[in-house]
């Protein structure tokens, strides 16, 4: 206790202001309350108190109308930059080659490997741009996170530069978010690179065709 006194007798309130105004704040707050709680209480029968609450209330829907608009606006413009790029990949040849799917959680765009890369390797080719670029027009158009997914078939891997096809799915995935940040802009901390190998297939791998729908990238854009 003496140390106590010792310690505070001599402290001034000029020596620490801050305090002080967290204390006025503090009152003002409490008389505030304890006003309108008279309001409520002793004069439950003003039109006033209705009106108070009834502005509460309208406010809040308000912001929930304005919510649901701002929500639906979105969804529309998701849906139509999505079918314009389906259009532009469209024109530019890549009918077989590139398609975009569309519902109500993701707009998926898959390109099919060998528009991308050589059979093996994970650097981009040529080609790429023609496919990554109009996807990237989009990717800077909205504010929506991006997952971009490396998929390969479940013939085991022969190259020498990677010793599973998870590896090269990973080596591919990472190669779209580098290209897509570096040479389009699309912000990093949007990009999510994934890899999965053959453990996702598109198809069943016991034909040509199906391994071929299984070697892909995936640019994935949640719309939740």
């Amino acid at each position: 206790m003496k140390f106590f006194i010792e310690r505070y007798s001599s402290h001034k309130v000029g020596d620490n202001p801050l305090w002080l105004v967290v204390l006025a704040d503090i009152m003002t707050n409490l008389m505030l309350f304890f006003l309108i709680l008279y309001v409520f209480t002793v004069r439950p029968d003003l039109a006033s108190n209705t009106e108070f609450l009834q502005g509460f209330d309208k406010d809040n829907a308000q912001q929930q109308k304005e919510k649901r608009a701002e929500d639906v606006v979105k969804k529309f413009t998701e849906e139509d930059l999505a079918r314009k790029l389906a259009e532009d990949l469209l024109r530019a040849g890549m009918k077989d080659m590139a398609e975009v799917q569309i519902t109500a959680k993701q707009i998926k765009i898959n390109i099919a490997a060998p528009v991308l890369f050589r059979s093996g390797k994970a650097e981009l080719g040529g080609s790429s741009a023609e496919v990554l670029g109009p996807v990237a027009e989009v990717l800077n158009t909205l504010p929506n996170d991006v997952i971009v997914e490396g998929h390969t078939d479940a013939v085991p891997i022969k190259s020498g530069d990677y010793g599973t096809n998870w590896e090269l799915s990973a080596a591919r995935a990472n190669a779209v978010v580098d290209l897509l940040a570096a040479r389009y802009s699309v912000p990093q901390e949007r990009m999510i690179a994934a890899a999965y190998g053959e453990h996702r297939p598109a198809a069943p791998n016991d034909t040509a065709e199906g391994r071929a729908k299984n070697r892909r990238i995936e640019i994935i854009v949640p719309r939740e």
